[in-house]
């Protein structure tokens, strides 16, 4: 997943952080006879959909409590007040602040949070944490554990030749005679293990079901530094794991159960920026699928991104202009900068500006500068996945969600189509409804993730596992070229 500033799990989440978490130093005041006591757990909804989860706690001198973003990060209140049947809180280095008046009809305090504009919010009890929270569905998942599968699940460790790292991962064989057609799973940003796992849907487990069921074996394997793998993940690269995918072709290909003109990649995300680099350098790759995958430049990518993520969570357009022209700002500069130390110090000057802008939350800032200026972080910012793209010969199929905020179909679908328009076979599938996973969703919004039940659309594992086979069926191999 790609998720600089929103990563969560193997996603994003945070950057519009300031109604995201918070802890209260409070104004003591005394309660009239039969007023509402605003101690406790209280939540309520932004127009927007964006969810606002609030825990005050009562002192002896008053109140304290804490704002609470959907990555359970917490940000202190600088003030709270209340008298039973007025509640107030701000946060004033943010310019963040809530007034509401006791509802007996909405049982809630109903008022406005100002925060870069006003927004009506009202606030009632949360169900209290005794009582269990609701139980997440996984009905693709749940049938692939219940069985029976069509085929065999080995473990098995490969070699990166490069760098001498063994990654460990899961092959899936169909229970048929082979060798088969065989594809290589990548998995997208973040410390991920074979199953991708996101929010708690285990999109690789699933989409390896699906593809094995079809006739391909299928291998998926942990990140390096991850899981049963070697090396190290912090100090990796785009380009490093792109070493390990191929390292994976490799292995396929070598092995008497495999044939080694079908084997192609599928990549997720930052895995559909690999898939391409792995098809570039070996031409003997079959085929390739970017699923949900960048084709612009790592920056533009993260103004896009972070633009998208934070309407959804109902920032007003005078923050969301004012902090893509800041990020615009802090990523030339880190590009420009001509080492690591140089790009964070001028990171820091820009990062500075933006705090006393009210464009960077205090809490964000603190790690901005340290994580934007990281190996990974600077080299993705560079790359630029549209001139791979143009001179593949390998067939490709692209491949995305009409609601994903993480990579906006607005952004890269157009970019894809332009530059695949000259590949001698290439599919670029816009799917409306469906966010970053793939999943059917509403908004899109990465908070959706782990609320929905379904790991990915059935509509997209068929469009996925029925493309392959054809270009299988085909003979579109290299050798057939």
């Amino acid at each position: 997943m790609l998720a600089p500033k929103y990563r969560r799990g193997g996603q994003l989440v945070g950057k519009f952080g300031a109604i995201g978490a918070i802890v209260l130093t409070v104004l003591a005041v005394s309660a009239p006879a039969g007023a509402e006591e605003a101690a406790g757990n209280w939540t309520g909804r932004l127009p927007s959909g964006f969810k606002v989860r609030l825990r005050i706690d009562k002192a002896a001198t008053g109140y304290n409590g804490v704002l609470i973003n959907p990555s359970n990060m917490e940000t202190t209140l600088e003030s709270v007040a209340s008298d039973g049947t007025q509640l107030s809180f701000a946060v004033e280095k943010l310019g963040l602040r809530y007034d509401g008046a006791w509802d007996e009809t909405g049982k809630g305090w109903r008022g406005d949070l100002v925060f870069q504009g006003s927004h009506p919010l009202l606030l009632q009890r949360a169900v209290p944490e005794s009582t269990p929270p609701r139980v997440r569905k996984r009905p693709q998942e749940d049938a692939i554990a219940s069985g029976p599968r069509p085929y065999v699940e080995r473990e098995v460790v490969f070699r990166n030749g490069a760098t001498g790292i063994d990654l460990a991962g899961a092959l899936s064989l169909p229970e048929s005679p082979g060798p088969f057609p065989a594809v290589v799973l990548v998995s997208g940003t973040g410390p991920n293990t074979r199953d991708e796992e996101v929010d708690g849907h285990k999109v690789f487990t699933v989409l390896a079901d699906a593809l094995a069921r079809r006739g391909l074996a299928v291998l998926r394997y942990d990140k390096r530094g991850v899981g049963g793998s070697g090396g190290v993940y912090r100090d990796a690269t785009t380009a490093d794991f792109a070493t390990d995918a191929a390292a994976a072709v490799r292995f396929l290909k070598a092995r008497p159960d495999i044939d080694p003109l079908r084997v192609g990649v599928l990549g997720h995300s930052e895995g559909g920026v690999i898939a391409p680099l792995v098809a570039a350098a070996d031409p003997e790759v079959a085929f390739i699928v970017m699923m949900a995958a960048p084709a612009i430049r790592g920056d533009r990518l993260f103004v896009a991104q972070s633009a998208k993520v934070a309407r959804l969570y109902g920032a007003p357009e005078a923050y969301v202009a004012g902090r893509q022209a800041l990020d615009r700002d802090l990523y030339a500069a880190v590009l420009a900068a001509p080492t690591a130390e140089a790009a964070r110090a001028g990171a820091k000057a820009i990062i500075v500006r933006g705090v006393e802008s009210k464009l960077v939350d205090p809490g964000e800032a603190e790690g901005l500068a340290k994580s934007i200026t990281s190996p990974w972080q600077r080299h993705f910012l560079g790359h630029d996945p549209a001139p791979v793209l143009r001179g593949l010969k390998t067939p490709v199929l692209a491949v995305y969600g009409g609601l994903d905020a993480q990579v906006p179909a607005a952004d890269n679908v157009s970019v894809a189509r332009e530059v695949l328009k000259g590949g001698r076979d290439a599919s670029v599938v816009e799917l409306p409804g469906l966010n970053h996973l793939l999943q059917r969703a509403e908004t899109g919004s990465p908070q959706e993730y782990a609320e929905i039940d379904e790991t990915i659309s059935p509509q997209a594992l068929d469009l996925m596992a029925s493309w392959i086979v054809d270009r299988i069926r085909k003979g579109d191999a290299p050798a057939a070229r």
